[in-house]
């Protein structure tokens, strides 16, 4: 095991880069602050200031201007026209500011914190609630200094080629996760870990994890369809080996648990951080009993809470942890589990109902699961109300079962968000599937691999959407099925945000899922039109995952990011051509995708800055920005 220590540095490009293409994008700064060249002159020669001088980097003819009338001082920075978004701001650019006393006028580069006070002092988040305001600067505190750790990362991409299709998984994996979510500025932020806490249990840091189990009393857990016999199907016997499965059997066998009691795997944070918080009676009354025995072996995998192992790749094991990631909670809630089941059922049903289906999609198994529950664990109606609190979600667990073969020669497994990002001192990913393809990496080869790419993409997701289904189809929970190096399919996984619209589902032969939530909670998995369907497509598909790939393969192969949405709109087009869609909503699909100049955009800092949200759900609200296939087909 590495010893990683803390070791900071206060400097994070991306992130605000990030954060300042969504303040433009949510239109938190307002249009007029846009202005032209000339304006920015003109005001900076009142303070004899060189203009030339701030901007020898490239010519700009667009700023940014915001003033704090108080305080005498100007910020002020370039921005330029975007395919996604009407204005946007480039990681290698600086935001400046100009302060003014009465001898002297001086303008210095500022950092993300002195600007998020910035707009505060000059009331552009007024309409803000207050306390939200004051915990997102304390967020973005800890962000850039939990981001700054990521010098120390542990991703070692540089060999891909002569390693084992399952050991490059798991670095991929791992190459994910120093991204996370694109375009997230508070994407790195983990809250509730402290700084070695953050570079053990991240993935970038390559850590093994050392595993806590507690007992649990049968009669108070929940189990998913696929375990039909809990003693014989549970975690011990899938995610350990036989060594430690034997000193696991011997503690229960000599505390007198082995016929009573359930092994449970619980993440070592969570065991030391809310196991006895929320399970304190539970212990006292022998329904839970902490173990002495502890596993080894296991990897974060990009998602954090999903783990993985070099001994059993096909098995990823995935446990509750109470810490905040997105905004969101990340523990393991029996709901979700459930309607994951039912997704999945759902999914099995639509491949038989397309051959291509059939050959392309590929599901991981997670109808296995394990979960504390105190009462009723019959009951899987919306009637009980234990299915909705919060305390059973924190002592649980699923099994995913990868497609073994998908693991083997002559396949390659590639999580998507793998590509969307470029890790300074590593190779691009895309690089690596050009030399299993025996390709070099020239601008010919980039582009039509590419074009391969995003063919595969929505060859699988727009026929899943034909039947009334879309998927999570963010690069996290996507992968790219490899064979022999060329794209051949889609692996899903974690199914519980399957999204559906049930006229078009009925009408493929399709059943309601019927899906579980409380009575009074409008459940966000079924949607009410064609539009709110397509939605993910363009949002989670387009915008975020193949969108951050365009970036990354514009940046590092020095091509065109219209050319490259260009292309990726051809490829949508010859898909859409491909299928049997009614004319009237052929002309539909046209219109929304490609002939509407503004597109639907799922918003990232208003949710968090003005919404009060249920608990661990993601701050969500959508907004609308500038349609990238519209603007790559119309301007050259």
């Amino acid at each position: 095991m590495n010893a990683l220590q803390p070791i900071y540095q206060l400097s994070n490009p991306t992130m605000l880069q990030d954060f300042v293409n969504a303040l433009l994008v949510e239109a938190l700064v307002p249009e007029q602050c846009v202005v032209d060249l000339a304006t920015v002159q003109s005001e900076l020669e009142q303070y004899n200031i060189d203009f030339e001088s701030l901007f020898s980097t490239g010519f700009k003819q667009h700023f940014v201007l915001l003033r704090d009338q108080v305080q005498q001082s100007i910020v002020l920075f370039p921005i330029q026209k975007g395919v996604t978004q009407t204005w946007c701001f480039t990681a290698d650019s600086k935001i400046l500011l100009l302060e003014n006393t009465d001898t002297q006028s001086q303008m210095n580069a500022i950092e993300l914190i002195e600007f998020f006070e910035f707009l505060q002092a000059v009331g552009l988040l007024q309409h803000c609630h207050e306390d939200k305001v004051k915990t997102f600067a304390e967020q973005i505190h800890t962000c850039i200094k939990q981001s700054s750790l990521l010098q120390q990362h542990q991703v070692n991409a540089h060999d891909l080629l002569n390693q084992c299709s399952a050991q490059v998984f798991r670095i991929l994996e791992q190459y994910a996760g120093y991204r996370d979510r694109p375009y997230h500025p508070l994407a790195k932020l983990k809250e509730g870990l402290n700084p070695q806490e953050y570079m053990q249990y991240c993935p970038e840091f390559a850590q093994e994890l050392c595993i806590s189990w507690v007992a649990v009393h049968k009669d108070k857990m929940m189990f998913g369809v696929g375990v039909e016999d809990p003693f014989t199907q549970q975690p011990s016997q899938i995610f350990i080996n036989r060594a430690e499965r034997y000193q696991l059997k011997q503690e229960m066998f000599q505390r007198g648990l082995s016929e009573t009691h359930i092994a449970m795997p619980i993440h070592p944070w969570q065991f030391q951080h809310l196991f006895h918080k929320f399970y304190a009676e539970d212990v006292e009354a022998g329904i839970c009993q902490p173990l002495s025995f502890k596993s080894q072996g296991m990897y974060a995998s990009a998602s954090m809470r999903s783990l993985l192992s070099d001994d059993i790749p096909q098995e990823s094991l995935k446990l509750p942890i109470g810490i905040k990631a997105l905004g969101s909670l990340r523990f393991l809630p029996i709901v979700k589990m459930i309607n994951g089941e039912k997704n999945q059922k759902l999914l099995v049903q639509a491949k038989q109902k397309d051959p291509v289906l059939q050959q392309k999609l590929w599901l991981c198994e997670e109808s296995q699961w394990w979960s504390y529950l105190p009462e009723k664990q019959q009951d899987r109606s919306a009637n009980n109300e234990w299915l909705f609190v919060e305390k059973p979600t924190h002592l649980a667990a699923q099994r995913r079962h990868i497609p073994s073969e998908l693991l083997q020669q002559p396949y390659q497994l590639i999580p998507m968000a793998s590509l969307g990002h470029r890790i300074s001192d590593q190779p691009a990913i895309f690089d690596y599937i050009l030399q299993l393809q025996q390709k070099d990496n020239g601008t010919k080869q980039v582009i039509e691999q590419f074009a391969a790419l995003c063919r595969c993409f929505f060859e699988v997701n727009l026929r899943l959407f034909r039947l009334g289904l879309m998927g999570e189809i963010h690069g996290q929970n996507l992968c790219l099925v490899l064979k022999n190096g060329q794209f051949d399919g889609l692996m899903f996984r974690d199914h519980d945000s399957l999204r559906i619209y049930l006229p078009w589902l009925e009408e493929n032969g399709l059943e309601d899922p019927d899906y579980l939530s409380p009575h009074d909670f409008r459940n966000t998995l079924y949607h009410d039109s064609v539009e709110a369907l397509l939605f993910y497509i363009q949002t989670l598909g387009i915008q975020v995952n193949l969108g951050c790939i365009v970036d990354t393969l514009a940046s590092h192969y020095q091509i065109s990011a219209v050319e490259l949405w260009r292309v990726l709109a051809q490829q949508l087009q010859q898909e859409l051509k491909k299928l049997d869609f009614q004319p009237e909503i052929r002309i539909q699909l046209q219109q929304l995708l490609f002939e509407t100049p503004q597109w639907p955009y799922k918003q990232l800092l208003r949710p968090l800055l003005e919404q009060d949200t249920r608990i661990g759900s993601m701050p969500s609200g959508i907004g609308e920005t500038q349609n990238p296939l519209w603007h790559a087909l119309n301007h050259s």
